[in-house]
């Protein structure tokens, strides 16, 4: 095999073999990275008219190898030509099912749904309300994931033009009359303008501390275990993200099917931004509370995210409270510096302007085991009052951003994101491999 060059001229392995693949669905491992979203939560009418539409929608679907092909196309150009390559512009989407919907698809619905019981324990507004998610937060107000509404599927649709993204969509507006698919709920989404591009509406850059994936980022050379590129982001085995691959600890077997399949995680979170503005912003606490400042440096160091809270176990520059400790404690998760990570796949919705109009993030996590990545994050640390991280210091009590009075959750469901495979087999009405 031919090595490639990185930029300074060392010498990175052979192209990782999941940036090649064509199984993963796409905003799994290579994110979509597009400016205008779409996310439809659909109901089905009957088993047959949704392996129907299951067929039709395999068409749409963007894989791994589609999407990472063009986001380096499109890297190159950026690299070339200063700034975003011009005419270079894709749509995508991806199908995810909830565990009601594989259950009634599948021609052995017992087999189906003892194979998912270790994965989904439980639906998101289960969780809500065992976490005593009450107020506005309470499942009641949800616009999406409660038990009544029968969400089937989520459908992800992502362009960098949003008159293609409204093409899209009114053709999926067709298909889903023609076989009697019900919109529950449908959520656009799109990147801030101008100078918030990147952030989310309190004004802070988003998703800027993400894990590397073993066998789809390059290894740093000179640091192994270290995405390439990337300093402080640790290489993670690919099956804490997607079924079927290694993972960091021991975990249950998953049944064949679910190879190359993801949890996703989706939560719609209204923010209260003038509320924000005028209780924290107006004072100068943000930073101290998001852990970073709005253009994303952490308060930690001036080493980008290279960094962790070793020498600052009290919390003197980076509060042990603040949002980016609570949910990544960094080296006070020595013993398990690779677990309990996720990947996240956010992107704001509501205007941009203060006015009318709410405001919020939609939340897309991927993992494979909720109890060990996305549910021990909110639940043991997030909004664990009496978590510490570490062998000393005192409780950090609950995050200040998602656990406060500033973010409600008006929506939210766990669903799977299958394989390609899976998808036709299920299209099909075929036996799931177990």
């Amino acid at each position: 095999m031919t090595d490639l060059l990185h930029p300074r001229g060392r010498r990175w392995e052979a192209r990782p073999p999941l940036r090649g693949s064509h199984e993963i669905q796409g905003n799994v491992l290579a994110g979509f990275n597009k400016d205008h979203q779409l996310f439809r939560f659909l109901r089905f009418t009957d088993e047959k008219s949704a392996r129907t539409w299951l067929a039709a929608m395999l068409g749409h679907v963007g894989t791994t190898a589609d999407v990472e092909d063009f986001n380096e196309v499109f890297s190159l150009g950026r690299t070339l030509f200063g700034g975003d390559p011009a005419g270079l512009k894709a749509t995508w989407a991806t199908v995810s099912l909830t565990p009601e919907a594989l259950v009634e698809l599948s021609i052995n619905p017992d087999a189906t749904r003892e194979d998912l019981r270790e994965h989904f324990p439980h639906t998101a507004e289960q969780a809500a309300r065992a976490n005593g998610d009450t107020d506005h937060s309470a499942p009641e107000h949800w616009l999406f994931g409660r038990a009544h509404q029968h969400v089937h599927a989520v459908v992800t649709v992502a362009s960098d033009d949003p008159d293609r993204l409204d093409t899209t969509a009114r053709n999926l507006d067709v298909l889903d009359t023609l076989l009697g698919v019900t919109m529950v709920h449908e959520q656009p989404a799109a990147t801030l303008p101008g100078e918030n591009r990147g952030r989310e509406h309190f004004g802070y850059k988003d998703g800027v501390s993400q894990p590397g994936v073993r066998g789809f980022h390059h290894e740093d050379p000179d640091r192994p275990g270290h995405r390439a590129g990337r300093p402080g982001s640790p290489l993670v085995n690919a099956g804490e993200f997607v079924f079927g691959h290694p993972t960091e600890s021991p975990r249950p077997d998953a049944a064949a099917w679910l190879a190359d399949g993801s949890i996703q995680v989706v939560r719609r979170l209204t923010q209260d931004v003038e509320g924000w503005h005028d209780a924290v912003e107006r004072h100068g606490l943000g930073p101290r509370l998001i852990g970073r400042h709005p253009d994303g440096r952490p308060l930690a160091a001036a080493r980008g995210e290279d960094f962790d809270y070793s020498d600052d176990p009290t919390g003197a520059i980076t509060p042990c409270p603040a949002h980016i400790r609570k949910t990544n404690p960094r080296a006070f998760a020595h013993r398990t510096p690779r677990q309990h990570r996720i990947l996240r796949r956010g992107i704001p919705f509501g205007p941009a302007d203060d006015g009318d109009g709410e405001r919020g993030l939609v939340f897309v996590a991927h993992c494979t085991s909720l109890a060990e990545q996305f549910e021990f994050i909110q639940q043991t640390r997030a909004r664990n009052p009496d978590f510490v991280p570490g062998e000393r210091g005192a409780p950090t009590g609950v995050d200040p951003v998602i656990g406060g009075r500033f973010v409600r959750t008006t929506g939210a469901l766990y669903a799977l994101t299958p394989s390609v495979s899976t998808l036709r087999l299920l299209a099909a009405g075929r036996e799931l491999p177990r």
